[in-house]
């Protein structure tokens, strides 16, 4: 049946949706003006967004899109808890951070605006954006809800139209620093006040039948949008496995991702990931489901709609009690970093699906590629040395490499998968507001995923403490494991390069030879060159002190590879030499190549090093189950870059896309028909833990039996057991 919204004209209709979008943008930039963050005003670290009368997202900007996503369950909790008692009123605005409502954590902030039209309510705007200071106990060290500071259900701050003094004062004075909260918090109020008047500018040049029916078709046409994508690519299940290490101790844990398309439906279960943690590394329900939906956002219906129409194809189920859907009053302030990681494993099996369907255009490696947990994070605390107290956090981490696509390289410090806008703040502005004095920040030596197609660089500094006395940074235990990335088809998740650590220094040998022009600028040279000493555990629990002329070295995420690392062109690698993304030791170990000191590639030698490598793959191996497939054999699938499914005379079989090498029936997982061979990470990092210990987890290594492709690169932790041989590929056949 038609609906009034299919009558619209067409023409009206895009204007009005381009016309909605340039308004939130504009209330975005509004809040960003205003806001004290530098998280916000130079990492973008914001949302501005809209909804309907009941809470179900039309259209979110281009800001951090786990805050329009949440910000939906915030509405209609709001409305359920609130909307009678006191009710909501022309001029009103509500503030809520609550993450067992909406958003990831207590930081995650939001103001809420009801939009009234000739006194009635026609829909709501939101502007959330994050801010790092909520009083309670330092970054890392809650196990309780409780402990993480201000948590605010719902509570006017502007009521008709009436700026709550006594609210505010209320608010921000449980903070630090109240002052940049306080600016924080109306900056919030900026970017509805903007957006609201433009909205109601909209109703009178439109009219407000013609804005309400449009916003429902944004809606419905978001739905169909994302269930004619859906229909469009092969029905299967796809499993991704990531793992990470917790807050308080090194004990590694894992988020499952099986995802399961049939049809214009999607399914996701979480069923295998590990309970909740006695520390703040939990997220809420709601901040999972926020994620999935960026995650979905990010790979799959980038090119729909975002409203909450894209979501209605989606089923989500989460065992409660995980560290994905923890239980109150659990602390969730690592919220944002297991949603990450969370991102990784659902985007991981999108981009797998993307592939059978071959949408290669749309396909990415991992975002996140972190080679090891540890050390010191993002947030300090003490004062500047102007005595203005630090409760910020340095978001270099907005400025890592993305992944790998099947077409070409990674981008080299792109950016965010949580914001299309985001960005990182300059050195100089890092130093004016922070008690640090930046030695580097650059592109990271090996911290770009190896594989045909590289992954894109993260980035690495090196920076000095100056100006404070009483300066920490939250540090967590280290866990050698990598998380948060993904390889595709014989590429590897991250990157083995890479050192993160709080060095004590002597703060008079430190000017001495800072004053004769020396200074560090790498992890290697400060331990070669004996310019401090790495700090191998916090003494603080989990914050450390880092003394004035300190040293804090650490690195950025990176993005996946895609295809095995040695048939990556020569002509590349030289250059990924060159510009410093590889050294000679990566492209000795993970690309087969033979240099000479001053890195320039042999290519004879590298040739026959490649095919040495290459047949060392096949050693011990069993033998392929038929020897070989015709060209001209009928492939049924393609789920895979080296691997087809084609038809045989006993039933559909997987087959090297490269040689021709039948590995077995196809309704098995092609991880057991292959090579495997299992390589401890201590074997493949360039630099050992700081604290001494060994890696935790290992690499799994598959390749074809006919030619000794790489197929897949897997992380597996035997401390947490199960089943090794992953199957992540299992398409429906007929």
């Amino acid at each position: 049946m038609n609906t009034a919204a299919d009558t619209l004209d067409p023409i009206k209709y895009e204007i009005f949706m381009h016309r909605l979008w340039a308004v939130g943008e504009e209330g975005r930039i509004a809040l960003q003006r205003v806001s004290a963050s530098p998280i916000v005003v130079q990492g973008g670290e914001c949302m501005q967004s809209f909804y309907d009368p009941n809470g179900r997202m039309i259209l979110a900007c281009s800001g951090h899109l786990r805050f329009a996503a949440a910000t939906s369950d915030a509405i209609k909790k709001i409305v359920e808890w609130f909307g009678t008692d006191p009710g909501f009123y022309e001029g009103d605005q509500i503030f809520n951070n609550d993450p067992y409502v909406a958003g990831s954590h207590t930081y995650d902030q939001m103001v809420i605006k009801p939009i009234f039209y000739q006194g009635r309510l026609i829909a709501w705007t939101a502007s959330s954006s994050h801010t790092a200071d909520t009083g309670g106990v330092m970054r890392g060290a809650a196990t309780e809800i409780f402990h993480e500071g201000l948590r605010i259900l719902g509570l006017k701050i502007v009521e008709r139209g009436q700026f709550r003094n006594d609210v505010c004062r209320s608010i921000v004075e449980q903070c630090r620093d109240p002052y940049y909260v306080e600016l924080d918090l109306r900056s919030r109020i900026a970017g509805n006040n903007v957006s609201a008047q433009r909205f109601l500018e909209l109703v009178d040049q439109f009219g407000v039948d013609f804005v309400e029916q449009a916003s429902q078709k944004l809606m419905d046409d978001s739905e169909r949008m994302a269930r004619a994508k859906l229909q469009s690519l092969p029905d299967g299940t796809w499993r991704s496995r990531m793992f990470a290490s917790g807050m308080r101790r090194p004990d590694p844990y894992q988020i499952i991702c099986e995802m399961t398309k049939s049809g214009d439906s999607l399914t996701f279960d979480f069923a295998g990931t590990s309970p909740q943690l006695n520390d703040d590394q939990n997220s809420t329900l709601p901040s999972t489901l926020a994620h999935v939906t960026l995650a979905l956002t990010n790979t799959l219906f980038w090119d729909v709609p975002w409203s909450d129409g894209k979501m209605v194809p989606v089923k989500v189920m989460v065992p409660e009690g995980s560290l994905l859907n923890c239980k109150f009053p659990a602390a969730c302030g690592g919220a944002p970093r297991v949603g990450q990681i969370l991102v990784s494993a659902v985007s991981e099996c999108v981009a797998k699906m993307l592939y059978a369907g071959g949408r290669y255009e749309d396909i990415n490696a991992g975002w996140q590629g972190l080679w090891y947990e540890g050390g010191p994070g993002y947030f300090y605390g003490g004062h500047t040395r102007q005595g203005i107290p630090v409760a910020q956090g340095l978001y270099d981490i907005h400025g890592g490499g993305f992944g790998a696509t099947p077409l070409r390289d990674g981008v080299d410090s792109g950016g965010h998968s949580n914001i299309p806008s985001g960005g990182i703040s300059d050195v100089e502005w890092i130093e004016l507001q922070y008690p640090f004095l930046y030695l580097t920040r650059n592109h990271a030596p090996n911290g770009a995923g190896y594989g045909a197609r590289r992954g894109g660089d993260g980035t690495h500094r090196v920076y000095m403490a100056y100006g404070s006395q009483d300066l920490s940074v939250d540090f967590r235990p280290y866990a050698g494991i990598p998380n948060g990335g993904f390889g595709l088809f014989g590429g590897f998740p991250a990157g083995s390069g890479g050192f993160r650590a709080v060095f004590r220094t002597n703060a008079e040998d430190m000017q001495r030879r800072m004053s004769q022009g020396e200074y560090p600028t790498s992890p290697a040279q400060i331990l070669n060159e004996n310019w401090g000493e790495a700090l191998e555990k916090s003494e603080s629990g989990p914050h450390a002190r880092v003394p004035e002329w300190g040293l804090i070295s650490d690195f950025t995420q990176g993005g996946g590879g895609f295809g095995d690392p040695l048939e990556r062109s020569i002509d590349q690698l030289q250059a990924d030499i060159a510009g410093g993304i590889y050294n000679r030791w990566s492209a000795e170990r993970f690309f087969g190549a033979s240099t000479d000191d001053n890195g320039n590639i042999d290519v004879a030698a590298t040739d026959k090093k490649r095919a040495e490598r290459r047949s060392s793959r096949l050693s011990g191996m069993p033998g392929a189950i038929s020897p070989h497939a015709s060209r001209e054999v009928k492939i049924l699938s393609q789920p895979h870059a080296e691997l087809d499914i084609v038809e045989t005379g006993q039933g559909p079989a997987w087959c090297c896309h490269q040689c021709r090498t039948l590995l077995g029936s196809a309704k098995e997982n092609y991880k057991k028909l292959a090579e495997m061979v299992v390589e401890p990470l201590d074997a493949v990092s360039e630099f050992p833990l700081p604290s001494g210990d060994p890696f935790i987890g290992e690499y799994v290594y598959y390749f074809c039996p006919g030619c000794g492709v790489q197929l897949q690169v897997d992380v597996y932790c035997p401390k947490l057991g199960g089943e090794r041989l992953w199957w992540d590929i299992q398409i429906k056949l007929p």
